[in-house]
């Protein structure tokens, strides 16, 4: 399905077509909340549901290809978490939305409509359990899928990798030296290493995409959804979790409210608890010392892709000087985490 054609009509002709029991009431929304794809919300009588399209580029950046084949992989993972492997840590209160219909040639999917709820960024304090809920689904993710070689051969989302190393990882190098970075060759040189290396095979299946806009969050309930899995691969670990620790320090880094920075704090401290709780024995394999050091790369060249990069419009630091002093601080610790990554976990 073209960009072009998608007008609310064909939207609602492909619902219907889609899910004979649902009847749409005609009225359709656009969703701004997507950066990669396009985005509807579709009420019918008794309930509404998402419709997600991936176009063959970013949506909110179309000179940047992106491979709407993404998409798939989104509809694999979420396939999985109706097998028993996946479902016996899955709870009402921390879980992704369901999967109700996918059209592969079209690469459209149906999601469950979660609702109206705000992402982790925009959300104010988050609830206080988000922390534990979140690092006891993600360990148990990685832990319950590590070797798994079904999962390896369905879930081999090496083309969106490809296209993180060229726009994130094999752009660091110049990203420093703009900044006036003197190791910058080094660090680039590690960067880009790890983008080759999460090219091949991995560990575990990943989520690969763990920021704040995936995480919409229900503070009165208590309950967290965790969208947008078109990014899901059979990767590394330190991929995700050094994503979102890099997300929780530039949301504490751009906050002047003291007890919501204290909130961010204590979410990523009972996160990373809860992480390691929850890999049991598979501890070792996920999360030894070369896992460590690849994670403080992602977590600096997240930093650096987000206030001097290719994703900085959009975000935290929209329209800040790159020699602004906030952006250089970022530019700081980006550097530190690359060159002493274990300190990331205190960050």
């Amino acid at each position: 399905m073209e960009h072009g054609q998608f007008k609310p009509v064909n939207i609602l002709l492909f619902v219907s077509d889609a899910l004979p029991g649902f009847h749409p009431t005609g009225e359709v929304k656009k969703l701004s909340g997507g950066n990669l794809n396009l985005v509807w919300r579709v009420w019918g009588w008794e309930r509404s549901v998402i419709v997600k399209y991936a176009p063959p580029y970013i949506a909110t950046a179309p000179d940047i290809p992106l491979p709407p084949r993404r998409i798939l992989m989104e509809a694999a993972a979420l396939r999985l978490f109706d097998a028993p492997l996946l479902q016996t840590f899955l709870s009402e209160s921390f879980r992704p939305p369901r999967l109700l219909y996918v059209d592969e040639k079209k690469h459209t999917l149906i999601l469950e409509d979660v609702g109206n709820l705000p992402a982790l960024d925009l959300a104010g304090r988050p609830y206080r359990e988000l922390g534990a809920e979140l690092g006891c689904f993600l360990g148990r993710l990685h832990a319950s899928t590590a070797g798994n070689q079904a999962i390896a051969g369905s879930i081999n989302n090496r083309e969106i990798q490809q296209t993180r190393l060229k726009v994130q990882y094999a752009t660091v190098r110049e990203r420093l030296k703009k900044a006036g970075i003197g190791n910058a060759t080094e660090l680039g040189r590690r960067a880009e290493e790890l983008g080759k290396k999460y090219l091949t095979k991995g560990k575990c299946l990943i989520m690969g995409d763990l920021w704040p806009r995936s995480i919409l969050l229900d503070n009165e309930r208590k309950q967290a959804r965790l969208i947008d899995w078109e990014f899901a691969h059979y990767g590394r670990p330190a991929q995700d979790i050094a994503h979102f620790i890099a997300h929780l320090w530039m949301l504490r880094h751009c906050t002047e409210n003291k007890e919501r920075e204290l909130a961010l704090r204590r979410l990523r401290k009972a996160f990373l608890e809860s992480y390691l709780a929850n890999l049991g024995p598979e501890k070792s394999l996920l999360l030894d010392e070369e896992e460590t050091a690849d994670a403080g790369i992602h977590f600096g060249a997240e930093i650096l892709a987000r206030t001097i990069g290719t994703f900085q419009n959009g975000y935290l630091y929209e329209g800040l000087a790159h020699d602004s002093n906030i952006i250089r601080k970022a530019v700081e610790t980006a550097v530190i985490a690359m060159e002493n990554p274990e300190e990331i976990f205190d960050m």
